[in-house]
């Protein structure tokens, strides 16, 4: 029996009216058409601004629906919001947006059984906002790992735990909140978690913590060159990962496709609250991305 094959793409950032990562998005659709996965698992961010204009939410579902391969998401901060004590974007998780996501993209969490693997996908947004339904994704989570039969289990979330220890404070939503990351770390190490595969960040990499691969993946949008340059010493590429899952085991390779291009934001965000969502429109051409 061959590896099932899972591609992982995160922050896209698609929109109508800021068309800003159109051509790497276009790269990435003919990859996928060229060689279909079994499944493409999308780690949020699929939006430029989902939180205030639900029309990126739309586009960008509709552009995943496009690509015709089997496929499941998570929600990014820039699809759903913050959890409010740690919003950064002042764009804090509330019903409204959460029943945006629900109705253009799916469910905010869920399970997938492929392969012999459990898929869980989750959503970061959710973790330490103190709503009803961080209870309600607590419990999913704790009752999804109780009941997966001895498979393996994957993990997506958007978020990643953590940049460099579990017990590091973290800025903002950069990464879990603190106050809720050991719960999550705690459930994932015991709960038979080999993979932990987040995005966020825009660039690839790796660690390894209690026994579980915690994999980012890069962006097919905008890097920052200045503040990954220097501690890593190679310059941030758009790309994705392909994962293949067989005989319990689950490896991957990060596929960086050359038609994809550095898109470098930094001049921009350094000066405009840190963030892409101020830039001006920029509208793609006459037929959008088609």
């Amino acid at each position: 029996m061959s590896a099932f094959r899972i591609v992982h793409v995160s922050d896209t950032h698609l929109s109508p009216s800021h068309a800003y990562f159109a051509v790497n998005w276009s790269a990435f659709r003919e990859a996928m058409s060229a060689s279909p996965p079994d499944m493409l698992v999308h780690g949020g961010d699929l939006s430029f601004n989902g939180p205030a204009v639900e029309g990126d939410l739309a586009f960008a579902a509709a552009e995943m629906r496009r690509l015709d391969v089997p496929w499941a998401a998570i929600p990014g901060n820039h699809d759903i919001g913050e959890a409010p004590p740690f919003a950064r974007l002042e764009q804090p998780i509330n019903a409204a947006r959460m029943q945006a996501w629900r109705r253009h993209v799916g469910p905010q969490w869920w399970q997938r059984e492929i392969a012999g693997w459990h898929l869980i996908g989750l959503d970061t947004a959710l973790m330490g906002s103190g709503l009803e339904e961080e209870r309600e994704q607590r419990a999913f989570l704790e009752q999804s790992l109780a009941h997966r039969d001895g498979h393996p289990v994957m993990v997506f979330v958007h978020i990643p735990p953590f940049e460099r220890t579990a017990d590091e404070e973290s800025p903002g939503t950069a990464c879990i909140p603190k106050p809720v990351r050991g719960h999550f770390l705690e459930a994932c190490a015991t709960g038979g978690v080999q993979v932990i595969a987040c995005g966020h960040r825009h660039v690839h990499r790796r660690l390894r913590h209690r026994g579980m691969d915690i994999v980012w993946a890069p962006t097919t949008a905008m890097v920052d060159v200045r503040s990954t340059l220097g501690p890593r010493r190679r310059a941030p590429r758009p790309g994705y990962l392909e994962w293949l899952l067989e005989d319990g085991r689950a490896r991957y390779r990060l596929i960086e496709p050359q038609r994809m291009f550095v898109i470098d934001m930094t001049g921009w965000t350094q000066s405009n609250g840190g963030t892409t969502t101020t830039l001006p429109a920029w509208p793609g051409p006459a037929d959008g991305m088609r």
